[in-house]
């Protein structure tokens, strides 16, 4: 990990360190307005600073893989950094989740609910917001093709993640939902 992911985790864990872990973490006042306006037509913010995007194939069809990430309850098998995944586990649209990443809680709402072939949802805690777009194409041969874009509104976060961090990040999480989607 970037030593400015680092840095930019230890600022959001101050953000958020006053959110019980029973209570959901506050969220960006922005994130309602991204969340509606793209969110829920099924893309991510054009707008904003940070955009990224991804794709892989994978050998499962389309409703089982699109399965494996609706479901936020798997999330801690595609991704180890993931954990205490709360709320949420049955995609619905405007169902909201909770859910830990490197001792960051955050807030997530889905959007689109396409089973097998889109999903999105919107992350947030105070500074940041995220969307998330996956689209889940048949490959032709009885497998998957996932094309996934992000954004990433994040004032203080933007000079240390910026479109290749996410990249990264966004390939971390394919390869991960393919590991988890061909050995199930």
């Amino acid at each position: 990990m970037k030593q400015a992911t680092i840095s930019l985790l230890a600022l959001l864990m101050t953000v958020t360190a006053s959110a019980s872990d029973e209570t959901p973490p506050p969220v960006d006042p922005r994130r309602d307005a991204v969340h509606e306006r793209h969110v829920r037509n099924g893309r991510v913010d054009p707008a904003a600073p940070v955009q990224a995007s991804g794709e892989i194939t994978i050998a499962a069809p389309p409703d089982k893989v699109w399965s494996v990430l609706s479901d936020v309850g798997n999330w801690p098998s595609i991704r180890s950094d993931i954990h205490d995944v709360e709320g949420g586990r049955k995609a619905a649209p405007d169902a909201v989740f909770v859910w830990s990443t490197a001792g960051v809680r955050l807030t997530s709402k889905f959007g689109v609910v396409e089973p097998g072939r889109l999903l999105t949802w919107s992350t947030s805690v105070p500074g940041l917001v995220m969307a998330h777009e996956y689209r889940f194409e048949p490959d032709g041969t009885g497998g998957t093709r996932i094309v996934c874009r992000e954004s990433m509104w994040a004032p203080v976060a933007a000079p240390q993640i910026d479109d290749d961090e996410l990249r990264s990040r966004i390939r971390s999480w394919l390869e991960g939902i393919k590991a988890f989607a061909e050995r199930r």
